[in-house]
């Protein structure tokens, strides 16, 4: 009895417990999910960088950062799709730090191939008047990514490129 109450608080505690990776449900089931998430990398504003990764590649919990440079702020959140925002913070940035995310956009490497949506790290932002929305391996993140989410305080489960 005691097992099975420890069991079910836990995961009443974690409202994405029960949603499966992305590789275990169709097509039909994840398309909500995906274009939720989709949604919030195209609606980036010109003044804002939006980056997103999900949660042992479940593609219902996606930890978002969207840093703000025209306000000089950073806003991170677990949002877990239809169901809860958890652990929403917002933060200022100093200049120094909105000057690095600018330059850090600058030499970016263009999108990994073949990255399943849900096993990558997006990150969107304008370049040249056109959004561009770069994706990659959360398996080999490369440096300027690990920085950008340094300089902007988002939370990472990434393995980075030497």
């Amino acid at each position: 009895m005691i097992l099975a109450l420890s069991v079910l608080t836990a995961a009443s505690a974690d409202p994405g417990h029960g949603i499966a990776p992305a590789n275990e449900i169709s097509a039909e089931q994840a398309k909500p999910y995906l274009d939720y998430f989709k949604k919030y990398l195209a609606d980036c504003p010109e003044a804002e960088i939006r980056c997103l990764w999900f949660l042992r590649d479940s593609i219902g919990i996606g930890m978002i950062m969207t840093i703000d440079l025209r306000e000089a702020t950073v806003y991170t959140e677990r949002d877990v799709f239809n169901h809860a925002h958890q652990n929403s913070r917002n933060r200022e940035m100093s200049h120094e730090q909105t000057v690095i995310a600018q330059e850090l956009l600058l030499n970016l490497p263009a999108t990994a191939a073949d990255v399943a949506f849900a096993e990558g790290i997006h990150i969107s932002f304008w370049r040249d008047k056109k959004l561009q929305t770069l994706t990659y391996s959360k398996k080999a993140t490369p440096l300027n990514v690990r920085r950008l989410y340094d300089v902007g305080g988002g939370s990472t489960e990434f393995t980075y490129v030497k």
